[in-house]
C-alpha cells in the first residue's frame, strides 16, 4: 500500500463543479465555480490504493457546533494492522441537507487523507454563461435575488495540466523533487536560512521555468518539466546575474 498514491490527480470525469458566486456585471451574467472530486470516485480511490478491506467509513456523527447543526465523517486506514482515522465536518446542504452534509464532510475527511486535496489549489473559476440552454453539457443555475434571480445556464470549465492525470513514465517521485530542490538551494541560494524566502525564491525559479504549477506537490510536476528545471540549473554559469534565474532580490 502506498499512502502517496492518494493524492493523484483525478480524471475529468471524476471531478464536479458547484457555483460559488454568480451575478450580474457590465458584461452581463458571469458565474464563478469551484471543482470537487465526487464521493464515489473517493470510495474507488480507498478501494485502488488500500483495497476493499483496507479502509472503512466511521459511523456518522450529528453535531451541534453553537445550536447550528454539522455532519462528521471518519475515514479509517489500516497501516501495520492498526485503524488510523481522519475526521472532518461539512454543514448541511441546500438540497437534501443531510445526504448533501454527510457527502461533504467525507470529501473534507478525503482531503485529510490528501485525496482531491490537490484541487484546493485551484481558486474561483469563470464559467462559460448562457442565458438560454446550449447543449447537454451545460447546467442550470438561478442568479441571487440581489441580481434579479433569473435562470442561467453555465458550462464547466478545464482544468490546468498538472490537476490531470499523467501515464507513470511522466511522473516524478518525493525524492526527485526533494532533489531538485537541494540542487536548486546550492545553486541560487547558498547560505539563506529563512524558510519563507527559500519557498518564494525556488517557486519564482519553477514559474520562470515551467509556469505556474503548485511546486511542493510532486503528484503535479511532470518529468518534462523537473528535466527542463535540472537543465536550466546545470546550464546557469552566474546565479547572480540579471535574469530570471534570480531566486530573491538583490
Amino acid at each position: 500500500m502506498k499512502l502517496s498514491k492518494l493524492s493523484e490527480p483525478f480524471p475529468i470525469d471524476d471531478i464536479e463543479w458547484r457555483v460559488s458566486r454568480s451575478g450580474r456585471g457590465a458584461k452581463g451574467i458571469f458565474c464563478m465555480v469551484l471543482a470537487y472530486v465526487t464521493a464515489r470516485a473517493i470510495q474507488k480511490r480507498l478501494d485502488d490504493v488500500c483495497g476493499p478491506d483496507g479502509w472503512k467509513l466511521e459511523p456518522p456523527l450529528i453535531l451541534d457546533v453553537n445550536g447550528k447543526t454539522a455532519f462528521a465523517c471518519g475515514i479509517s486506514i489500516r497501516i501495520d494492522s492498526e485503524w488510523v482515522t481522519k475526521w472532518d465536518v461539512a454543514e448541511p446542504t441546500n438540497v437534501e441537507p443531510a445526504k448533501g452534509g454527510f457527502s461533504g464532510a467525507m470529501k473534507r475527511a478525503g482531503a485529510q487523507w490528501g485525496i482531491g486535496r490537490y484541487l484546493y489549489r485551484l481558486d474561483e473559476t469563470f464559467a462559460e454563461v448562457s442565458e438560454t440552454q446550449a447543449g447537454r453539457q451545460w447546467q442550470y443555475a438561478k442568479l441571487p435575488e440581489k441580481h434579479g434571480g433569473g435562470a442561467y445556464y453555465w458550462k464547466a470549465p478545464g482544468l490546468p495540466a498538472w490537476a490531470t492525470p499523467m501515464e507513470p513514465e511522466h511522473g516524478i517521485e518525493e525524492k526527485e523533487l526533494a532533489a531538485l530542490k537541494r540542487a536548486w538551494r546550492d545553486k541560487f541560494a547558498e547560505g539563506v536560512k529563512n524558510p519563507a524566502e527559500l519557498r518564494d525564491g525556488f517557486t519564482r525559479f519553477v514559474n520562470s521555468v515551467i509556469g505556474e504549477i503548485p511546486v511542493s506537490d510532486a503528484a503535479c510536476w511532470t518529468r518534462d518539466g523537473l528535466e527542463r528545471c535540472q537543465k536550466r540549473i546545470e546550464a546557469t554559469t552566474d546565479a547572480n546575474g540579471p535574469d530570471s534565474d534570480i531566486p530573491f532580490d538583490k
